[in-house]
């Protein structure tokens, strides 16, 4: 699978980029061959919203973002700012558990954090093997696990990035904390840095 997530600054309401994903740019991605999943959230400080697109390839991703993209120019100026940040890439492990939908505001939110880590340089093999045999099982097994992503940054595979869902903020939380301290006692001596976080509640959801 592959992953593109977008960072952009919004300058209007929550509402509105809330209503305009669900009714347009859903519609736009949801039908694409080899779509899995897409979901917005916004930080908790309220002054940036994120997007997830998980499909089958690197080809399908690719051109449905930029075709999202698009469309937020021509449409979507007045609540978010021109410049976004994109990071991409094929995904190493990913799990899901009971897919959700959430296109209308009464239906259930989830809790998504994305962790970003640095300085992995030569370290592939010993983060596959944390991951797959201690990181993912506490994931997994977590009280209100729903999803999981993890990918190398294709721009700088130094860094690599994992998505999480969880039904509620304070599952969420417990269960990072969990994986930071697998983290970190099982790296030891190896050059590790405490990831760089990102959390909200997601506006809008969508599956394949």
């Amino acid at each position: 699978m592959y992953v593109v997530i977008r960072k952009t600054g919004l300058v209007g309401f929550l509402e509105k980029v809330a209503e305009r994903a669900r009714d347009h740019i859903v519609p736009l991605i949801q039908g694409r061959a080899g779509f899995h999943g897409y979901c917005t959230f916004i930080t908790e400080q309220g002054d940036i919203a994120y997007s997830v697109s998980i499909f089958d390839e690197r080809e399908a991703a690719i051109d449905a973002d930029q075709r999202v993209q698009q469309w937020i120019g021509a449409n979507m100026s007045d609540l978010m700012q021109d410049e976004s940040e994109l990071v991409a890439g094929e995904t190493v492990f990913h799990e899901v558990s009971h897919p959700q939908e959430q296109q209308k505001s009464r239906q259930r939110s989830l809790f998504v954090i994305i962790r970003s880590y640095t300085g992995l340089t030569g370290q592939t093999e010993t983060m596959h093997s944390l991951v797959s045999e201690h990181t993912l099982p506490a994931i997994k097994q977590a009280k209100g696990f729903r999803g999981f992503y993890a990918f190398r940054d294709e721009a700088d595979p130094n860094r690599a990035i994992s998505v999480t869902l969880f039904d509620t903020r304070e599952e969420a939380m417990h269960t990072h904390e969990a994986v930071v301290a697998i983290m970190r006692d099982q790296l030891g001596a190896m050059a590790y840095g405490t990831p760089r976080v990102v959390l909200g509640e997601t506006v809008v959801l969508a599956t394949g």
